[in-house]
């Protein structure tokens, strides 16, 4: 399973329950955390406190998960949300995709949250479910993003 998340899950004291029933049925768990920046930061250039800050994020999700009892590894990912997933796809064979993202409309939201689901959706066949939280870290709703099938040819 691949799981992609946010400040939020971080900062939370443990994995939030619906993705941890999630976790606790994978074989193998691989998390990237992206580097979240601004528009102003992206466009400038301006990423190593954003990097700095995504690392933190990775090291606290790791923590969080070994006190559920459940082993993971991963990477800081790039800023472009799309390409951190795109990335750990190519070295990762998932079976199951978990994207951790803001509720849309929420202050915290990431500008390039917007079009990542509708990625997944069209250039990947592995099931996602997209579980959004509120600008305090508390679940609001579960989407399953269902991918597009294979072709059998």
């Amino acid at each position: 399973m691949l799981l992609l998340t946010d400040e939020t899950l971080a900062s939370a004291n443990e994995v939030p329950q619906p993705i941890l029933d999630q976790i606790e049925r994978a074989d193998e768990v691989y998390v990237v955390a992206p580097t979240l920046t601004t528009w102003l930061q992206s466009l400038t250039g301006d990423i190593d406190c954003a990097r700095a800050s995504a690392d933190e994020r990775l090291r606290t999700v790791f923590d969080h998960m070994d006190a559920s009892g459940l082993e993971a590894h991963g990477a800081v990912g790039d800023e472009d949300q799309v390409t951190a997933l795109a990335d750990a796809l190519d070295g990762f064979s998932a079976d199951l995709i978990l994207l951790r993202l803001h509720a849309p409309g929420s202050q915290h939201e990431n500008w390039r949250e917007h079009r990542l689901v509708a990625w997944v959706r069209t250039h990947t066949t592995v099931p996602t479910i997209v579980f959004y939280f509120d600008d305090e870290g508390q679940f609001v709703r579960r989407q399953d993003a269902i991918a597009p099938v294979a072709d059998a040819a």
